[in-house]
């Protein structure tokens, strides 16, 4: 892959790496999801405020994000993904130490800058690398990739259980460590040459990127709002995932990793066929295609749990669809959004996954403030952020050819 290249002396494992990098947030949120009742009693802790674990690392990767996409447009990727690492793996070792909630969502807030951080320039790193059209054809394979670590990450939490909850965010601060190592022989990819840091100018970057105009209209804004939305069905499910699974299904903890796995296998074979197809269909219509699959998942499911106790089985089978079309969404739309981009890449990566991970972290909560020991307030928050998603969806066209927008 690197022979197509634009960026010279790219390592062999590069786009292995990249993926690698993004998976130290799956790997932070999902790792740590069966331990959430051994935490709970550790730390004399509620529900509620160990769900808050998930919503201040959601938060916190979203602000990590929002200043690590332009800073590296300004200064390079290479010292944003370094110092993001270092804090993560810092941070992930202060959690371990912890004794008390509030120490470990000041933690976790942390640990998500860092995370934020370092995985906001990867996906820009792609970018840089490759033209737009080639671009998009590997990022089906970075997600797919990537989504190793959602499916591997609950089994490994519920091994290191044994050796108590710490011990998982020990594990996360040697996974940060073996990344670094990975990060050390890969060259700056930055189209422009790396500046001097200018705050001053984030703000304008970010007004360059929401005001960009294609034929007249804010396309590039509307896939932001967009993806947000759709995106959000996932991180509805995984501040839920504990309560769904363990508490109101009231499956033992060891067969948590298998349900919550079916989910993670759809969305890689969602990805996989995306990694076929984008070479011969356009990927505004697979984009297209999966967020109508999604629609009409999370539809059934809502219909399902309004009117009748859906089986585990049910109930697993549309939440799969539901969170798995994701695996098609993303890789899709990515290719789309960051064709209208080159010099902001980054900025414009920020802007995205910001968008994802605030509606996902607020939704998240809002599903938990109307907690009723249901399944209601889950799949009904879903449905609304689905439904909305799509309407915002219609208002973006398909485009006429597949090349940047912007000059250099």
């Amino acid at each position: 892959m690197a022979n197509t290249a634009r960026v010279q002396g790219l390592p062999s494992y590069f786009i292995v790496f990249v993926a690698s990098m993004v998976a130290i947030g799956p790997f932070a949120i999902d790792t740590y999801l069966p331990a959430m009742p051994m935490m709970a009693s550790s730390l004399n802790a509620d529900v509620v405020s160990i769900n808050g674990t998930l919503s201040a690392y959601l938060f916190g990767f979203a602000f990590g994000q929002l200043f690590g996409g332009p800073v590296s447009d300004q200064i390079g990727r290479r010292r944003i993904g370094i110092i993001g690492l270092v804090v993560f793996c810092a941070a992930s070792l202060f959690i371990a130490s912890a004794t008390s909630i509030s120490a470990v969502i000041a933690g976790r807030v942390l640990q998500a800058i860092g995370g934020g951080f370092a995985t906001v320039i990867c996906l820009a790193m792609v970018r840089d690398a490759y033209e737009p059209m080639e671009a998009a054809k590997r990022f089906p394979v970075v997600m797919l990739v990537m989504l190793s670590a959602p499916l591997l990450a609950p089994a490994i939490g519920t091994l290191l259980l044994s050796w108590g909850w710490e011990s998982i965010f020990v594990f996360l601060a040697l996974y940060g460590v073996v990344v670094l190592i990975a990060f050390l022989p890969v060259p700056e990819t930055a189209t422009q040459a790396p500046g001097k840091l200018q705050l001053g100018n984030i703000l304008p970057q970010y007004r360059e990127v929401l005001t960009r105009r294609v034929d007249g209209r804010h396309l590039p804004l509307r896939y932001i709002f967009t993806q947000g939305l759709l995106m959000s069905a996932t991180f509805v499910f995984i501040t839920n995932a504990s309560f769904i699974y363990l508490e109101y299904f009231d499956i033992p903890e060891k067969w948590f990793a298998v349900y919550f796995g079916v989910n993670i296998l759809v969305m890689m074979l969602f990805t996989l066929v995306t990694s076929r197809l984008i070479h011969r269909i356009a990927p505004y219509h697979l984009w297209r295609t999966s967020r109508l699959l999604q629609f009409l998942a999370v539809v059934l499911m809502t219909v399902g749990v309004s009117v009748a106790d859906l089986p585990i089985w049910a109930f697993t089978a549309l939440l799969a669809v539901s969170v798995g079309a994701g695996g098609m969404i993303n890789p899709s739309v990515q290719g789309l959004y960051l064709a209208y981009f080159d010099r902001l890449s980054g900025s414009a990566v920020s802007l995205m996954n910001v968008s994802v991970f605030l509606f996902g972290s607020v939704l998240g909560l809002v599903s938990g403030l109307f907690y009723d020991g249901t399944l209601k307030p889950v799949v009904y928050t879903m449905i609304a952020a689905a439904t909305l998603g799509n309407l915002i969806a219609l208002y973006i066209p398909a485009p006429r050819d597949f090349v940047a927008a912007e000059s250099s």
